[in-house]
């Protein structure tokens, strides 16, 4: 892995990260694939060194979102499979450093021969075809109200005065008081309990 003559690439391929979850802890697993991945850190300049990239297949549904956020904070970039063999779609996640995410969303079908068929997006929707033997129930026809109105109810509707209505009479009457109107007040006592300090509470925050 280190050798010093032939410090080209290497790529470690892990066929299921889940099996060796079932058999290791999380923290110890994260932290090999973060000493494969970063080992150069540890080495001086004068020592060359493999670059090790880890390619590692995980089954999502069999594990908690601990394990699963857990690799997926040290994976650069991130391929997550959905679909069927017919019709699939590959979302990926690229990390850069000090850049944000770069995400993409990659349509594919395998063929039988399994060569891959990229598509440019995804499928159109069939439109479902209606079955003439199937009988289309009237949505309004058991209504427990009337949708239409005659013209005598809806006159009824319009002459209507809701609750929250202020006519302009009175409007005028709450806005304007007469003269000779009563006046009325509001008389508040102060409870025992009641806070009575005018201080602003927050006076003393370093804000």
């Amino acid at each position: 892995m280190r050798g010093k003559t032939d410090p080209r690439p290497v790529t470690i391929a892990l066929d299921s990260l889940s099996w060796l979850l079932l058999h290791l802890p999380c923290t110890t697993l994260c932290q090999t694939l973060y000493a494969l991945n970063y080992q150069d850190s540890s080495l001086g300049d004068s020592s060359p060194v493999q670059q090790v990239r880890v390619l590692g297949l995980l089954h999502e549904e069999l594990h908690g979102p601990g394990p699963v956020g857990a690799l997926s904070s040290l994976a650069q970039s991130e391929v997550t499979l959905s679909g069927t063999a017919g019709q699939a779609s590959a979302h990926i996640l690229y990390r850069r450093p000090q850049q944000h995410p770069t995400v993409k969303t990659q349509w594919f079908s395998i063929r039988p021969d399994f060569s891959l068929d990229l598509q440019g997006g995804p499928p159109l929707a069939s439109q479902p075809h209606p079955d003439p033997h199937i009988f289309q129930v009237d949505p309004t026809t058991h209504l427990t109200f009337n949708l239409h109105l005659s013209k005598k109810e809806k006159e009824a509707k319009d002459n209507l005065t809701l609750p929250f209505q202020f006519s302009s009479e009175k409007q005028q009457a709450l806005l304007c008081p007469s003269l000779g109107q009563a006046t009325s007040y509001i008389f508040y006592e102060p409870d025992v309990y009641d806070d009575l300090d005018q201080e602003d509470p927050d006076d003393d925050l370093d804000i």
